[in-house]
């Protein structure tokens, strides 16, 4: 149910390759009009980086810092430049943030997101990730508060309540599950997982009435969710 990132190969030119013994004529063949203009290399460049942006896809052939480049070091640079420029824009070190967070720079990504929020206590795209950091560090005592934090400002946010009441089902705290979610489910019950989260969670504490009612549930919003459906047939309940 999990918050929460393409390998690459050399790409082969087209055609066959020379042999050993064709190399000086090939280095002779190339004529002036072979050569690709400065301005179709900056454009096919521009396009590479915006097609890369759009799809998620490895920059083939660029280099940044003697590495390959990949989406999220070119974000990093950019957002870094942004940063440096205006050390003030909240957006600009969020987008940094992110970008460290996607390399699993952890440590990074906490500096940039505790930045935002010394500018911003309540930001919640700041607390939430610095939740989602620590968990990923194993720190889950300090990201278990980091997320709490997120509630306290906004008490309906589903990542939030999602990803706290996934981590106390891990430590088997079945009821801060159900205390972490039921709010969120009365202002919004159309997200399936959290009617499982509050399903699992009052099965294990021998509440089989609700946990039927909180499958069902689930299953309305998703058909298809299988661990609602498992959780009905252990249950001996019908969908």
């Amino acid at each position: 149910m999990k918050p929460d990132i393409a390998g690459t190969e050399d790409s082969a030119v087209e055609g066959q390759q020379p042999d050993a013994a064709s190399d000086t004529t090939v280095a002779e063949a190339v004529r002036e009009e072979d050569l690709v203009p400065g301005w179709l290399a900056l454009v096919v460049l521009l396009l590479l980086l915006a097609v890369t942006a759009a799809g998620g896809f490895v920059l083939r052939g660029v280099l940044t810092r003697g590495q390959q480049a990949t989406p999220a070091t070119v974000a990093e640079d950019s957002w870094k430049a942004a940063v440096e420029r205006d050390p003030e824009d909240i957006e600009a070190r969020l987008n940094l943030a992110y970008s460290y967070q996607q390399q699993q720079e952890w440590d990074a990504a906490l500096q940039q997101y505790g930045e935002v929020l010394k500018r911003d206590p309540q930001n919640l795209a700041a607390l939430y990730n610095r939740g989602v950091v620590l968990l990923q560090q194993g720190k889950t005592k300090e990201a278990e508060a980091a997320l709490w934090d997120v509630l306290k400002v906004a008490p309906d946010h589903v990542l939030a309540a999602k990803t706290l009441g996934e981590l106390y089902l891990s430590q088997k705290h079945y009821k801060s599950a159900l205390f972490t979610v039921e709010p969120v489910l009365k202002s919004q019950p159309q997200y399936a997982d959290l009617q499982y989260i509050a399903g699992y969670a009052s099965e294990q504490l021998g509440k089989r009435d609700a946990a039927i009612a909180y499958y069902r549930a689930a299953l309305q919003y998703a058909p298809d969710m299988t661990e609602a459906k498992e959780g009905l047939k252990r249950l001996g309940a019908n969908q």
